[in-house]
């Protein structure tokens, strides 16, 4: 009996059906694959100037209970910008429920940002996402604890944090979520509430109220 040679056409039959039958199990399993795959969903960012982000670094927090915080890599002086706030835009209809890291966008960007009036800024929301709160007042005495600022623009980037004051280089980054945040349940932590007492150099047992 003749050996088969490369040339010959059954040869060639042969390899053709055990090239299929091999291309037929592998694209099954990329089937099987993709069908318990969760489907991902793409989300629009608001991209922000990274350029920023080389100011500051993220470390924990000297606050209690304060997981990552924000400190000056670099000297910041008094009215320079030291981040632009990034994140997933959303619309009106799809707000998180209980999101921390949620802001709302301001009236006069709506034609900008539209169908979007909000930032969730808990993922690629900058350095500037994990600035830590503290209170501007305790029982009524100025604390000068705040050495930033949010501010709201009309236009592109619409969030950007702002030195109160000149910031030295591993100092913390502190500044005031707004009115419509929920504060209670972490600065009425007692840890919290002794330490920006012992800051400010007072005896908080007796009476304790704060002002953002």
């Amino acid at each position: 009996m003749e050996a088969a040679t490369p040339h010959d056409p059954n040869m060639k039959k042969a390899f053709f059906v055990i090239g299929m039958f091999f291309t037929v199990i592998f694209l099954a399993r990329i089937a099987v694959i993709r069908a318990d795959e969760t489907p991902v969903k793409l989300v629009p960012v608001l991209k922000i100037n990274k350029e920023y982000d080389k100011r500051t670094t993220i470390k924990p927090s000297t606050v209690p209970n304060g997981g990552n915080g924000l400190f000056a890599a670099a000297p910041i002086k008094k009215g320079e910008v030291i981040g632009e706030l990034g994140g997933r835009l959303v619309t009106a209809e799809d707000p998180p429920a209980n999101q921390p890291y949620l802001a709302s966008i301001p009236e006069c960007a709506w034609e900008e940002t539209q169908p979007y009036r909000y930032l969730d800024s808990k993922d690629f929301g900058g350095n500037v996402s994990r600035t830590n709160f503290a209170p501007s007042k305790i029982n009524g005495i100025e604390t000068d604890f705040q050495n930033a600022a949010i501010a709201q623009l009309c236009s592109y980037p619409y969030f950007v944090f702002v030195a109160l004051k000149d910031i030295e280089p591993g100092a913390e980054i502190w500044s005031s979520y707004g009115p419509h945040y929920e504060y209670d349940k972490f600065m009425t932590a007692p840890e919290v509430r002794d330490f920006f007492c012992g800051l400010l150099k007072i005896d908080c047992h007796e009476k304790y109220t704060y002002e953002y």
